[in-house]
């Protein structure tokens, strides 16, 4: 089994949800996170480990295993991995409203 399979699992179990609820909530096949889980499919795609963070109720950092070293835990990390998760749940006409907000965010004070 992977570490990325072994975070999934312990973050599902932690949470006393099934494969079936993770993955219905993700919108991804049972057998998908199964074979996640068990190490059989070691290449996910972002959007499928954004969709598996989000019904496990996590930051796509708390998904990822320790990178070694990296400071994959950090705050900044995390906020930055909670903003791409919203951003991939929000409808079409929310993300531009997201975009103005954020390029308003950067742009207060001349930064």
């Amino acid at each position: 089994m992977t570490a990325l399979g072994q975070r999934i699992r312990a973050l599902r179990e932690e949470r006393g949800m099934t494969q079936q609820a993770v993955a219905d909530l993700a919108g991804v096949a049972t057998d998908m996170v199964s074979r996640l889980e068990n190490g059989r499919y070691t290449s996910p795609g972002l959007r499928t480990l954004l969709r598996i963070a989000d019904a496990l109720g996590v930051s796509l950092s708390s998904v990822m295993p320790d990178a070694g070293g990296v400071i994959a835990g950090s705050q900044e990390s995390a906020l930055k991995a909670r903003l791409v998760t919203l951003a991939h749940r929000a409808r079409a006409q929310d993300l531009e409203l997201i975009v103005d907000l954020a390029a308003t965010v950067l742009n207060r004070g001349g930064r």
